[in-house]
């Protein structure tokens, strides 16, 4: 097999197996926290609380794979951030109005007919850990993997754009969970305007930014919103 093609399978191989790192972790705390509390009942606080705090190791330690092979490459991250393109403000303003126009939505609907329930009675910490370690912690991590390393690795495989948005988004999707359908569907649909942007503006600065902003308000909403 030649290198393009070692790289390619390279890269479809961890499209599948980053979602499946990220759901090893995650399922079985979940089902450890209902298995152990009273009456099978977790709070929803809690079980955000302590679900996501277990996948901080796995997104930076993906994250650091992601750097270390860039780094392998000659590849700096900071260059790899910053925009390869002109930046374009238009483009920036429709992609941060669209995903949270996206997002946003999903959340505000969910939440007001009890598909997400609300987060009431957190301690400050845990208002901190939503609002601005786990926003920080995604937004650079998920962006720099899904939408940057990706996205390019496939298009030097010699994937089309429209693939290299689609493989990328799919693999984005799954590593928020297996069986929540509606929340798959909705961060596919995030990862393909992620996806099409980056592709277009070469940006992955304006996207880190916009992620974070987008989880922010969704915590913000889940948190003070409907309590």
């Amino acid at each position: 097999m030649n290198e393009k093609g070692v790289e390619k399978g390279g890269t479809l191989r961890d499209l599948v197996y980053f979602p499946i790192i990220f759901n090893v972790v995650g399922l079985p705390i979940i089902f450890l926290l209902y298995a152990i509390s009273p009456e099978h009942s977790v709070d929803s606080g809690m079980l955000n609380t302590v679900v996501l705090a277990s996948l901080f190791l796995p997104w930076w330690l993906l994250a650091f794979v992601v750097i270390r092979r860039l780094r392998w490459e000659g590849v700096a991250i900071k260059e790899y951030i910053l925009t390869k393109k002109k930046f374009s403000p238009f483009s920036a303003i429709l992609v941060f109005v669209l995903l949270n126009v996206l997002f946003q939505g999903y959340m505000i609907m969910s939440l007001t007919y009890g598909r997400i329930p609300p987060m009431t009675a957190l301690h400050l910490l845990q208002i901190v850990f939503f609002i601005a370690l786990v926003p920080i912690t995604a937004g650079f991590t998920e962006e720099l993997i899904w939408r940057g390393y990706f996205i390019d690795k496939l298009l030097a495989s010699g994937r089309s754009e429209t693939k290299a948005i689609i493989y990328s988004a799919i693999s984005f999707a799954f590593i928020h969970g297996f069986f929540l359908f509606d929340k798959i569907v909705v961060t596919f649909l995030f990862g393909i305007i992620a996806g099409f942007y980056y592709v277009r503006e070469r940006n992955l600065l304006v996207l880190i930014l916009t992620h974070i902003a987008v989880d922010v308000i969704s915590y913000a909403l889940t948190i003070f919103g409907f309590s």
